[in-house]
């Protein structure tokens, strides 16, 4: 489809000026350009149809020349006039003339050109009136990239005002059914009195507490979407984060058959980080290890002092894997990775970017390393807080570091 400027036609910039008959004389011509000093080609014309062009400097170059005045004054302008000038149609669109100008007819820029309609003469186009088109076509342009970026941006606030409502409304009713089903499954008021009824209440329970982590993935991500998630780095033992966030998953991962470990550098105390954004990583780090590795896997998560107070946090699992031309496909918010081997696992694709964005709020650095079939490391470094003296023997620490590279 053909844009607006694609369709506009050198008629809007052509100046209809006065044309000059071929038999008008030259120091008459030149009386007219002295009048208007803008004044840079006239069209010469007989019976209404252009015959030449006549351009301002060629004209004062014939005039100047010794004895030119007396030699071309009294003549006709069309001694001196371009006899094939360009001669191009009011209807012709501008990005058509413009490649007209530039195959074709180069000189049109310094002599001007000719516009006609129907044949008949209508007026004058010159480089300035290129000019001057071509910085309202650009102004033009600019005003609607400044339409287009603000209704994107209002649009994205209403979509993130959206979800964040959305996802209140939604987590109110969810933790009420979660813990009415905990407190069905604990028996705390009497027996069930039928065995399948604990096995309802398990999968209402596990349900409820699927889509909360959902919905709290999605409030979460808003909130980074729309500003309001604010980090407050301070000095944090990452390590009791990290040994919490494993416990949320150890019962489950070990229900899946899959073994977790925790591999920690022992001279890494304290690290300048936010305690809430850390177990937002380790928790949506750890669940996707989880989900993704199967019976008799491993998942390892880790952590290592850096140069100056820096450290980095890793992520170790044998899992399924990722494709590398997938990888940008799971960092995009939504993106899932449809195959044969993802099709059976939930989730809104919001795990991964989430993490990423809460890293690169740190000014951290995330990475991603994996092999389809053999696993999947995904790494953070966070850096040091401001003053503090660099610490131990990075390099060493480095060296203590579990190859990445082999999943």
């Amino acid at each position: 489809m053909m844009t607006s400027e694609a369709l506009e036609t050198i008629g809007t910039m052509a100046v209809p000026l006065p044309p000059v008959h071929a038999t008008m004389r030259c120091e008459d011509v030149d009386l007219r350009f002295q009048a208007d000093p803008d004044l840079g080609a006239l069209g010469v014309v007989e019976n209404g149809r252009p015959v030449g062009l006549i351009n301002r400097y060629d004209l004062i170059t014939h005039l100047s020349r010794d004895y030119g005045r007396a030699l071309y004054a009294k003549k006709p302008v069309s001694a001196l006039m371009d006899r094939a000038p360009l001669i191009v149609d009011a209807s012709i669109s501008v990005d058509t003339l413009e490649s007209l100008i530039a195959d074709e007819h180069q000189s049109a820029l310094l002599r001007g050109f000719i516009v006609t309609r129907n044949g008949r003469y209508y007026g004058v186009g010159t480089a300035l009136s290129l000019l001057q088109l071509g910085m309202a076509r650009s102004e033009r342009r600019n005003r609607a990239l400044d339409r287009a970026r603000q209704q994107a941006e209002e649009a994205s606030l209403s979509k993130t005002r959206f979800l964040a409502n959305m996802s209140h409304e939604l987590r109110t009713p969810l933790n009420a059914i979660i813990g009415f089903a905990e407190v069905i499954q604990k028996e705390m008021l009497g027996p069930m009195g039928n065995a399948r009824y604990a096995e309802y209440v398990s999968d209402i329970h596990s349900s409820g507490q699927h889509l909360l982590s959902l919905i709290n993935n999605i409030l979460d991500m808003s909130k980074i979407e729309s500003g309001s998630w604010r980090i407050q780095p301070e000095m944090t033992d990452p390590v009791e984060i990290m040994d919490a966030s494993i416990r949320t998953f150890r019962e489950r991962a070990e229900g899946r058959g899959v073994f977790m470990s925790m591999a920690v550098d022992a001279r890494l105390f304290e690290g300048f980080v936010d305690r809430q954004a850390l177990r937002q990583i380790l928790l949506n780090l750890i669940s996707n290890a989880v989900k993704f590795t199967p019976p008799g896997g491993r998942i390892e998560v880790g952590a290592q002092p850096l140069e100056n107070g820096a450290f980095r946090i890793w992520v170790r699992d044998t899992g399924i894997g990722i494709a590398p031309e997938h990888i940008p496909v799971v960092l995009a918010p939504f993106g899932q990775v449809e195959n044969d081997l993802t099709r059976q696992y939930e989730g809104t694709g919001l795990g991964l970017p989430l993490v990423k964005s809460l890293i690169e709020m740190h000014a951290g650095r995330f990475e991603i390393i994996s092999v389809p079939g053999e696993g999947t490391t995904i790494s953070a470094e966070f850096p040091p807080p401001p003053g503090l003296a660099a610490i131990g023997e990075p390099a060493a620490a480095m060296a203590a570091l579990p190859g990445a590279a082999s999943g």
